[in-house]
């Protein structure tokens, strides 16, 4: 690459000013304070010492207040909540008995509780000790195989960080968020080794239903720093900067505002806050607790046998392709493709999609550049696009079935049950979205008008004065010949699952059963959108996980342009069912309302990569509950969850006495990946970054 000069020095020298003003005070400590040493000995005894088959019960506020080990074994759902419950009352019994009998009837037992209490917290530290029980499951196991897979990332972060200034002690932060897994999704979704949520990612990322770079370890790397480097020139304090990427920057501002101190010590003690609570208060703690434990990790695991640092080729596409014909061309298997470019999504590779021109693709250092520029450059212009077609899809009624589905749109039948999974155990059903694949026998081309061609699918409804108004076109089945029809003759067992009509969209006891998770149902969204007569806007209403930047995103446009034709402040929020006018024209809407439908279909085929319902369980509304506290309760679920098994709730007008189902979500285990991986098409496939050393593979620790 050649060198660019500067022609007047001025430049420079202000970039070289400003570096240096905005460079972290030289040196500064990343200090354990009294208040957090107990936090930090804690954590490292989780990270260290308890098995993921083991958890803690603990005082939340004094956690070396430890009342119990307890074995969880492969316990999930509903069995593991009531029995870590059962595990909490006996504690709160033991804590009862304390708090209201004379010492000389307590136990040995209860006198050692009261001891541990007094020496952590004080005398006062009894009082209120009964709500302040708390479950934290081990992590020993999930952190050695951090530790080992940090040898691939570590030298690279840190260059990442230097040129961002940023120290480069917070190259360890990623054992915090992913253990340094690549592949990582939470339950809320974030995502990758840096656990962005998919707001704050794309302030610095692309993230659409092809590509994530929230899982592209450089990538994600840069962003993290540009984030941490943000927080502390606004916090001015690298413990503050640290929590913030946890609670958000203008929390800790409020936080500092509230306080009146940058003192973390300070913050955690006495501020106070319904969302600055134990994960928040415990952030910088475990980041001091991993840091210890990485830089001196033969202290607590003995030999870790590090992955080899990573290396890689990267080039840059120039059209859009197919994974098969990149993988053909280089020879490189379509394996490895997913394995080195975690940042392009795994529908692209389980369906075979165009992977987007300008995309970063990674390939093995024995693979040259040159060799890789000749063998991109030899792929006929028939199977590289410079525009791709629009995808298509399609909403299920009842009634419909696979054959008729498919002559619309002059497809093989065939192909669209490869396309979407479909076999005699997963059948389609109203409200299933099915993505249509390209024909062979025509040249891909957008479809004249998604909306028009959404409209019945997608419950677009076109509105035209009277003086516009026309009959719509009606997009006839192509035409079937009957050597064509011969050769679409189908197996018996094919003919069945293609001529059977849909079945009714099913409810939360059908899904509890497994057969329809995992498969993404439009009816948990109202996704309808109403043209305006003039056809320079729409009308819509706002789903779940929407915010107006999510809107500016897929239109184009400017947030303020949004809230300004909707009369709304700088400030306000929009809530689940909101009527909202959008902007734009024809072309503007059909791209809205693709990308809208990739958005949410994105989120639940992330979660479902990695995590399942195990159960479901009645959930009567409280007094004062909020969804907020309703998706807490047991864990997280997230809120589109919800919404998919209470079709029946208007969530947006919570009621006391209101029923509700409230799922029970767990990681998958080992069975369900293999039989995910034995079921045709495979919905939502589970990538796991495999664990490899220089010299071979990496023992699991037992």
């Amino acid at each position: 690459m050649p060198t660019c000069r500067s022609r007047n020095p001025m430049p420079f020298l202000f970039l070289l000013f400003f570096l240096c003003a905005s460079r972290p005070a030289g040196g500064e400590e990343f200090g354990t304070p009294d208040i957090l040493k107990a936090n930090v000995a804690f954590w490292k005894k989780i990270y260290t010492e308890v098995s993921l088959t083991e958890g803690l019960l603990h005082d939340a506020d004094h956690p070396l207040v430890i009342y119990e080990r307890i074995h969880i074994g492969t316990m999930s759902g509903r069995q593991r909540n009531n029995y870590i419950r059962a595990e909490k009352a006996k504690v709160e019994a033991m804590l009862g008995r304390i708090a209201g009998q004379p010492e000389s009837a307590w136990s040995r037992e209860e006198r050692a509780i009261a001891a541990m209490l007094a020496e952590q917290g004080g005398k006062e530290a009894l009082e209120g000790a009964q709500e302040r029980i708390r479950f934290q499951q081990g992590q020993k196991e999930r952190f050695y195989e951090g530790l080992c897979r940090s040898g691939a990332y570590l030298d690279t972060i840190r260059s990442i960080l230097a040129r961002f200034n940023v120290p480069p002690k917070l190259a360890y932060l990623p054992h915090v968020e992913s253990s340094f897994d690549a592949y990582a999704n939470s339950k809320v979704g974030a995502a990758g080794l840096w656990q962005f949520m998919r707001g704050t990612g794309r302030l610095y990322l692309k993230i659409d239903y092809l590509v994530d770079e929230r899982r592209d370890p450089i990538a994600s790397t840069s962003a993290a720093a540009k984030l941490l480097i943000g927080n502390y020139r606004e916090l001015q304090s690298w413990p503050l900067a640290i929590t913030a990427y946890n609670h958000g920057l203008y929390g800790m501002k409020r936080a500092v505002a509230t306080t009146g101190s940058r003192d973390i010590a300070v913050i955690i003690e006495r501020h106070e806050s319904r969302t600055f609570k134990f994960a928040s208060k415990n952030f910088y703690g475990c980041f001091l607790a991993v840091c210890d434990i990485a830089e001196q990790p033969e202290k607590y695991f003995g030999e870790v046998r590090y992955t080899a640092p990573l290396k890689r080729h990267d080039i840059v596409l120039t059209h859009y392709v197919k994974p098969s014909v990149l993988s053909r061309h280089l020879g490189v298997d379509t394996r490895i493709l997913a394995e080195m470019n975690p940042a392009i999504r795994p529908v692209v590779f389980l369906q075979d999609k165009l992977i987007p021109r300008d995309t970063d693709i990674h390939l093995p250092v024995t693979l040259s550049l040159a060799f890789a520029d000749s063998a991109l450059g030899a792929i006929p212009d028939s199977l590289k696009l410079q525009t791709p077609p629009r995808p298509e899809y399609y909403r299920v009624h009842r009634g419909d079935n696979l054959y008729a589905i498919a002559g619309r749109f002059g497809v093989s039948a065939r192909d669209v049950a490869l396309e979407n999974g479909i076999s005699r155990m997963n059948r389609i059903y109203a409200g299933q979205v099915l993505r249509i694949p390209p024909t062979t026998a025509r040249a891909p081309e957008p479809i004249a008008s998604f909306v028009e061609d959404m409209r019945p699918e997608m419950g677009l409804v076109m509105q035209q004065s009277a003086a516009e108004a026309k009959p719509a076109a009606k997009k006839e089945p192509a035409p079937v010949s009957p050597v064509a029809a011969a050769q679409e003759a189908l197996p018996d067992t094919l003919e069945e699952i293609v001529m059977a009509r849909a079945e009714p969209a099913p409810e939360a006891l059908d899904a509890l059963k497994g057969k329809y998770q995992g498969q993404f149902d439009a009816e948990g969204y109202n996704l309808d959108v109403e043209l305006s007569p003039v056809g320079n806007s729409a009308s819509i209403y706002a789903a779940v996980d929407e915010t107006i930047g999510h809107y500016g995103d897929w239109l184009g446009i400017p947030t303020w342009r949004i809230r300004q034709l909707n009369r709304m402040g700088n400030r306000s929020t929009i809530h689940i069912g909101q009527r909202l006018t959008i902007p734009g024209d024809a072309g503007g809407i059909e791209r809205f309302v693709q990308k809208r439908l990739e958005y949410h279909m994105a989120i639940e085929e992330d979660f479902y990569s990695q995590y399942k319902v195990s159960e479901i369980r009645e959930r009567i509304v409280g007094r004062g509950e909020t969804l907020w506290d309703i998706c807490s309760d047991d864990g997280e679920v997230p809120l589109w969850l919800l919404k998919k098994y209470n079709k029946h709730a208007d969530l947006s007008r919570l009621a006391v006495g209101m029923q509700l189902w409230l799922p029970a979500v767990a990681e998958k285990t080992p069975e369900d990946i293999e039989q995910e991986k034995q079921e045709m098409g495979g919905g939502y496939p589970y990538y796991q970054q495999p664990i490899f050393s220089p010299s071979g593979p990496v023992k699991r620790v037992p």
